[in-house]
């Protein structure tokens, strides 16, 4: 697996979270990510590209969920998945989260 240090996107997760409605999915957390930190986001696809991974998004994405989850300050993480479009309109099982 890769090693990125994620602290640049980490570091804006209250911003991105204070712009979400009061629950949303991480599908849409990270379209949001992405789209306001396009540099960092591509930086991280990158780093897992160049390490071999076949699948740069899905450990990109799985990662910066899991630290999103560590933001207990922010968001909880809901009982429940949801299923909603991915980043390629594919309907996908994903983690549900409510603003704190």
């Amino acid at each position: 697996m890769a090693t990125y240090d994620f602290s640049a996107l980490d570091s804006k997760f209250a911003e991105i979270v204070a712009m979400m409605p009061d629950r949303f999915d991480s599908h849409e957390f990270l379209l949001k990510l992405a789209q306001h930190n396009q540099h960092e986001y591509i930086s991280a696809l990158n780093a897992y590209k160049e390490s071999g991974n076949t699948s740069p998004f899905q450990a990109v994405h799985g990662a910066i969920a899991q630290k999103l989850a560590n933001h207990t300050e922010l968001v909880r993480l809901l009982p429940e998945d949801k299923t909603s479009p991915d980043i390629w309109g594919n309907s996908q099982a994903c983690a549900e989260w409510q603003k704190v």
